[in-house]
C-alpha cells in the first residue's frame, strides 16, 4: 500500500513539473527586457523594453539581485533613464520576487503623480502586472494611488514630507527617488531617509536604492551617499586606442562635437565612442555599497550638440541657469563662486540713467511690503536674459486702517515712467505681501485691480531643508475673489543673490540707479540675509539668516523676480513688449480751395 503510494505521489510530482516548470531565474533587467511595456504617454519610445538601447543601465538593474548587496545609489543627470530604474525594479518585484515596497518622492504631491503618470500606465500596460495589480478605479480597497496590493506583497507610495507613511509597517524594498529634495525632518519625526530604512531591518534580504540629481555642493544627500559607495562611471574604450575612460564635458569639443581621448588626444564624434562597449569601474571598490554615477554625454536620448547648446544657452543667462545645468546635464554639485555680496559693493556701482527708464527694459514688475506703519515698493525693469534695472524704491507713510494709505497705493501702482525717446511704461505685475497684520485689507485692494495683475502673495519658508519652488502654487479664496499666489521665498532669494554676484553687465546682471530711493540703507537691507549651513541630527541643510534686522529690499526683490514668474514672459524674443510705440501725429486734412 506504501509502495503504491509513493509511486502515486511521484508522479503527481513529475506531471506537476510537466505542467507547471519552476520559474525562471531572472534578472531584473532579463525581467525588464521579457515583459516589460513602455507606455505612449510616459515614453518616446513606446513598445516593448530594451536594455541595449541604454547599455549602462543593465549593470545598475542587476546589482538588485545581488545577494551580498544592502544598498544601491544612482547619483545622475537628468535624461539618462534613472525613473525606470526604479520601475523596472518595481514590476520585477510585483511579477518574480514579490515584498513589500515603499517607494518615496520628495511630497506626497510628486508621490501621486508619480502613481498616475508612471506607475500605473506601467502596470496597465504590461501584461504580466496587469494580471496582478487591480485597477485603483476598482472596489479593492487594497488598491488606491499610494498603495497596490498584489499577491505577496504591496507597493505604497509616499511623501518625504508626511512622516505618516514612512514608520509603519516592514519594508523590504525601499526606492526612494530625488533625495536631494527631500526636507531635513518629516514634521517632528526626523529624518524622512533614515526614517524610511528603518523599515527594512526586518529583512535580511532587504534592498535600499537611493536615486536622484544633485544639488548644493555640501548639502547634497545624494553626493554623500555616492562618496561612501564604490563610486563608479561608466567606461568607454577610446575609439583609435582602446583605453577605457568616462565621458567627460572637459574633453568636449564645441566645433567638431566630439570627445576627445585622455590618453592619446584622438577626437571622435558622438556616434563612434557610443558605439563601443562600455563597463563600469569603480574607484572605491571595497565599498559595500555600489554607487554609480552618470552624466547626459552618455544618455541615447541627448544629442551632444543639444547638451552643448543647453549649456551656451545656460552660461548667457548667468549662474542661476548654469546651476541648473551643471546638476541636470553634468549630474554633479553646484559651489558657489566666492563670498556674499557686500553692500559698499554694490552701492559702488550705481549709474546714471539717462531717463526714468534705461536702454534695454522691456516691462516693468512692483513688489509691495506691507508693514504697520507703511508700505516699501520698489519697481524694476526687466530686459533679456533676465537682466533688471533697479527703477525707483519708495515707502508710503500712513494709517493702514485707514483708505486714505491704500488709495495712495493704488495711485502711485498707476503711474507710468518714461524712456528717453518719450515711451510710457506702465506696471505689467505687483506682487503685494499678504503675511502680516492686513492680510485681509490686502485681498480686498487687489481682488478689484486684478485685471491690473496686481496679486496678493504668501511667502513660504523651506522648513528646515525642503526645496520649495519660487511659484509654489495659486489658490483662489472664495471670499474675497482672489487669486493668492504662494511664494518659495528661500528659492527666490537664492535667485536674487545669485544675481547679485553677477559682474559683468548683460544676462542675470543687476543695475541700480543713482538716487530714486536708492542709497545706503537699501543696499544693507538687500544685503541682509546670507545663507549658512545647518545641521539637524546630523543632516545638513541650508537657511537664509538675517545679519541685519531690516531686510525688506531682499524680500521686494524676491517679490519682483515672482512676478515676473508670474508674467513669464519671451523677453530673450521679445522686443520692448511693454513699451508702447510713439503715436504719430494725424495730418489735418485740408479741402482744396479749388473745390
Amino acid at each position: 500500500m506504501a509502495r503504491r503510494k509513493n509511486s502515486t505521489e511521484k508522479l503527481i510530482s513529475s506531471l506537476i513539473k510537466d505542467i507547471l516548470p519552476p520559474p525562471p531565474d531572472l534578472t531584473v533587467s532579463e525581467w525588464a527586457d521579457q515583459f516589460r511595456k513602455l507606455s505612449s504617454e510616459a515614453s518616446a519610445e513606446p513598445g516593448q523594453w530594451r536594455t541595449d538601447r541604454a547599455p549602462y543601465q543593465r549593470e545598475i538593474m542587476d546589482s538588485v539581485n545581488d545577494p551580498e548587496l544592502k544598498k544601491i545609489v544612482v547619483m545622475s543627470s537628468a535624461q539618462v533613464g534613472k525613473s525606470e530604474l526604479l520601475l523596472n525594479t518595481v514590476g520585477y518585484h510585483v511579477d518574480f520576487d514579490p515584498a513589500p515596497i515603499l517607494l518615496i518622492q520628495p511630497t506626497e504631491d510628486k508621490a501621486k503623480a508619480f502613481s498616475k503618470e508612471r506607475l500605473a500606465p506601467m502596470i496597465r500596460d504590461t501584461p504580466v502586472l496587469r494580471k496582478k495589480v487591480a485597477d485603483s478605479k476598482t472596489r479593492d480597497g487594497g488598491n488606491t494611488t499610494l498603495q497596490k496590493a498584489f499577491p505577496g506583497g504591496y507597493i505604497a507610495l509616499g511623501g518625504a514630507n508626511a512622516p505618516s507613511g514612512l514608520a509603519s509597517r516592514p519594508i523590504r524594498i525601499l526606492l526612494a527617488d530625488e533625495v536631494d529634495r527631500f526636507p531635513v525632518s518629516a514634521g517632528s519625526e526626523g529624518d524622512p531617509l533614515s526614517l524610511a530604512e528603518k523599515r527594512t531591518n526586518n529583512f535580511y534580504n532587504a534592498k535600499k536604492i537611493f536615486v536622484s540629481t544633485p544639488t548644493n555642493k555640501g548639502v547634497s544627500r545624494i553626493e554623500k551617499e555616492f562618496e561612501l559607495s564604490t563610486q563608479e562611471h561608466w567606461n568607454l574604450p577610446c575609439p583609435s586606442c582602446d583605453e577605457y575612460q568616462p565621458l567627460r564635458w572637459a574633453q568636449i569639443s564645441f566645433e567638431s562635437v566630439s570627445h576627445a581621448c585622455k590618453y592619446c588626444g584622438s577626437l571622435h564624434n558622438e556616434y563612434e565612442w557610443k558605439n563601443q562597449h562600455g563597463k563600469w569601474i569603480a574607484e572605491n571598490p571595497d565599498s559595500p555599497t555600489r554607487g554609480f554615477h552618470l552624466n547626459e554625454l552618455v544618455s541615447p536620448w541627448s544629442p551632444w550638440q543639444k547638451i552643448i547648446d543647453d549649456f551656451k544657452t545656460a552660461k548667457k543667462n548667468g549662474p542661476e541657469a548654469m546651476k541648473v545645468w551643471v546638476n541636470t546635464s553634468l549630474g554633479e554639485t553646484w559651489e558657489e563662486d566666492g563670498e556674499q555680496v557686500e553692500e559698499d559693493e554694490l552701492l559702488a556701482r550705481s549709474e546714471h540713467y539717462e531717463a526714468s527708464i534705461p536702454y534695454g527694459v522691456k516691462l516693468l514688475t512692483a513688489a509691495v511690503d506691507v508693514q504697520d506703519d507703511r508700505f516699501e515698493i520698489e519697481v524694476v525693469g526687466w530686459g533679456s536674459g533676465k537682466e533688471s534695472w533697479g527703477i525707483h524704491y519708495h515707502t508710503i507713510y500712513g494709517d493702514l486702517k485707514q483708505q486714505v494709505i491704500w488709495d495712495d497705493l493704488d495711485e502711485y501702482l498707476s503711474r507710468t515712467w518714461e524712456n528717453v525717446e518719450g515711451n510710457r511704461y506702465s506696471i505689467a505685475c505687483t506682487c503685494v505681501d499678504s503675511g502680516g497684520h492686513f492680510t485681509s485689507e490686502v485681498y480686498r485692494f487687489c481682488a478689484p485691480r486684478k485685471v491690473r495683475r496686481i496679486f496678493p502673495i504668501k511667502g513660504e519658508g523651506g522648513n528646515g531643508g525642503e526645496h520649495k519652488p519660487l511659484l509654489i502654487g495659486v489658490s483662489k479664496r472664495q471670499r474675497e475673489k482672489v487669486n493668492l499666489f504662494r511664494i518659495g521665498v528661500d528659492e527666490g532669494k537664492a535667485k536674487v543673490m545669485s544675481r547679485l554676484q553677477v559682474e559683468n553687465q548683460g544676462p542675470g546682471y543687476c543695475h541700480f540707479p543713482i538716487g530714486n530711493g536708492y542709497g545706503a540703507n537699501y543696499f544693507k537691507g538687500l544685503t541682509a540675509e546670507k545663507l549658512v549651513t545647518r545641521y539637524k541630527q546630523g543632516v545638513p541643510y541650508q537657511v537664509w539668516q538675517k545679519v541685519r534686522e531690516r531686510n525688506e529690499p531682499i524680500d521686494l526683490r524676491v517679490y519682483n523676480t515672482a512676478a515676473l514668474e508670474i508674467l513669464n514672459p519671451d523677453l530673450d524674443n521679445q522686443t520692448l513688449m511693454s513699451q508702447p510705440k510713439k503715436r504719430k501725429r494725424k495730418r489735418r486734412r485740408r479741402s482744396s480751395r479749388g473745390m
